[in-house]
């Protein structure tokens, strides 16, 4: 009974816990004046929170190796190092995210994961990393992401309720889906191994819903 407990509130209790954090730390960094600091120190845990609530959700539909969640967590915050020249004075501040925030970006690194066999599923983890880190800094508001650069130079935004949504839809994905125990099978992201009994040349070790 107190393992089946602690399984419980481990499946139960991972998300709300997240969830709790991500829209916290969103809600902090919402009402306080800007400041690399002061910014970073709750934009970037409430980033870290949401990238890892979308990646329970997204472990319940496909099997993939550890390596892809991991570099999919170091990708939902790592890009955020672009404001780094831009805070530097390197770049002139035009009141916007830096272009590399941006759809050329995901198509660079998707390009080099379909070349790349050997790292394929680390690039594949970043590219799922950056997209869900784009889709809470356009429900940021102003000034938004340029995901269109350079073919548009248009910023996308939301309202706050695009965020609140994402998180709603995470959770509820995780949860309902974890409580009924479907889908009981999931679709496999990569190349199973060669055989069976062989270890897995990437090291599989898979998130289980």
């Amino acid at each position: 009974m107190q393992a089946g407990g602690r399984k419980s509130i481990g499946l139960w209790g991972y998300p709300v816990l997240l969830a709790g954090l991500a829209l916290g730390f969103d809600a902090a960094d919402r009402r306080v004046p800007f400041s690399v600091l002061d910014t970073g120190l709750l934009d970037e845990p409430a980033h870290l929170a949401t990238g890892a609530l979308g990646l329970l959700a997204l472990a319940c539909f496909i099997d993939a190796p550890r390596r892809f969640y991991v570099a999919a967590m170091i990708a939902s915050v790592a890009i955020d190092l672009d404001h780094i020249p831009l805070y530097l004075g390197l770049l002139g501040d035009d009141g916007q995210r830096p272009v590399t925030h941006s759809l050329a970006t995901v198509l660079v690194v998707a390009g080099a994961a379909v070349v790349s066999r050997r790292h394929r599923v680390v690039l594949a983890g970043i590219v799922t990393g950056l997209l869900i880190h784009f889709a809470r800094d356009i429900a940021e508001g102003p000034p938004g992401v340029r995901m269109l650069w350079p073919l548009q130079d248009t910023a996308w935004t939301a309202s706050y309720r695009w965020f609140l949504a994402m998180i709603v839809t995470f959770t509820a994905v995780r949860l309902i889906l974890v409580s009924l125990g479907i889908p009981r099978t999931r679709a496999r992201l990569f190349s199973a191994p060669a055989s069976a009994n062989a270890p897995s040349p990437m090291g599989r070790t898979t998130t289980r819903c």
